[in-house]
């Protein structure tokens, strides 16, 4: 601080002292950077950090891309594509055929299991327990009338 400032005080244009050169953190004059979420002072070159601009899923300022709000397009009743970023997403309806394959109930498409699947299949299904319920606790039906 210029000993002009300590006698008279500071002479703010904006965030900088006419006088001194000294800054405050108030009163600056953005300007947007070019391709980034952040923009520049023009006067004492402060950077601030500003929200991302989202359309759908990509900023539209400095391109980052979130996992979500995705604008699909359908490609076929099981496959989807983003019409913005390109991420690819499939949603088939697996059901087992045999062991070690699978088909989609949706669009038929077939799954060849790999050697772990097989085996991590076989041992949740080994460790899954039978049906218990006996005949005894189910009713008749029709109910008998008496």
């Amino acid at each position: 601080m210029g000993w002009i400032c300590k006698l008279l005080g500071h002479r703010w244009e904006g965030c900088r002292c006419a006088r001194c050169g000294a800054t405050r953190n108030e009163g600056h004059r953005w300007v947007e950077a070019e391709g980034r979420c952040e923009h520049t002072c023009e006067v004492c070159g402060a950077v601030e950090t500003v929200p991302c601009e989202w359309h759908h899923c990509r900023c539209k300022r400095c391109g980052a891309q979130r996992d979500s709000h995705h604008l699909w397009l359908v490609k076929s009743p099981c496959e989807k594509v983003c019409r913005i970023c390109g991420q690819e997403k499939e949603t088939h309806d697996w059901r087992h055929v045999d062991r070690g394959l699978d088909r989609c109930a949706v669009c038929g498409e077939t799954h060849r299991l790999t050697p772990e699947e097989i085996a991590r299949r076989d041992e949740e299904w080994a460790t899954t327990d039978e049906y218990t319920e006996g005949f005894d606790d189910v009713p008749d039906y029709p109910p008998e009338t008496d």
